[in-house]
């Protein structure tokens, strides 16, 4: 498919999207005063998230480690710094220990993950030891690749970010959900 058959696809495609259940929930868990940031993409950010990977990496060689988010594709976000490191659910709790050392307590246990939150040289930073084979894991690798691997998809992904600079946080993270939505499809 070539870039005009791509951008005729996605215009088409622009009817509003249905949220998922989860995520209708966690939008509502979402305070209404929270305000959007946008900031332009910084390289000192992915010089964070490499050092911030060398740790967890030497902590725990065995496991896969994938920088998520706005950081590595290179465009602008939040200045925050997302990692994945991929664990089964069964073998969650014996890593628990090496990223406590690292990072703390965990800031959130889910049923398919711990999550730890911290701020490191300005950015906020969110770690999550997740189960690859979970539906949310799967979902944000997949979207992940897709923004990565097409220039329009994520020069759209960027658009509905700076968009959103001004907007409530629950606005954007309910335009983005659709976007991820409509992509999937």
């Amino acid at each position: 498919m070539n870039d005009t058959e791509l951008r005729e696809v996605i215009e088409m495609s622009n009817t509003h999207t249905m949220l998922t259940e989860g995520q209708q929930k966690y939008l509502a868990s979402l305070p209404d005063n929270m305000q959007m940031t946008v900031k332009p993409w910084n390289p000192e950010a992915l010089d964070i998230a490499n050092s911030i990977i060398s740790r967890i990496h030497t902590a725990v060689p065995e496991l896969e480690i994938k920088l998520l988010g706005s950081v590595p594709l290179k465009i602008a976000g939040q200045e925050d710094i997302d990692i994945s490191v991929f664990c089964v659910k069964s073998d969650q709790e014996k890593h628990v220990p090496a990223f406590t050392s690292l990072f703390g307590e965990p800031s959130h246990r889910t049923n398919v993950a711990l999550g730890w939150d911290f701020q490191q040289d300005g950015y906020s930073v969110s770690v999550w030891l997740t189960d690859p084979s979970a539906e949310t894991t799967r979902q944000q690798v997949k979207i992940f690749d897709l923004l990565k691997d097409n220039p329009i998809l994520l020069n759209e992904y960027e658009h509905i970010k700076l968009d959103a600079k001004d907007l409530p946080y629950k606005e954007y993270q309910q335009r983005k959900y659709e976007f991820y939505n409509r992509v999937l499809d």
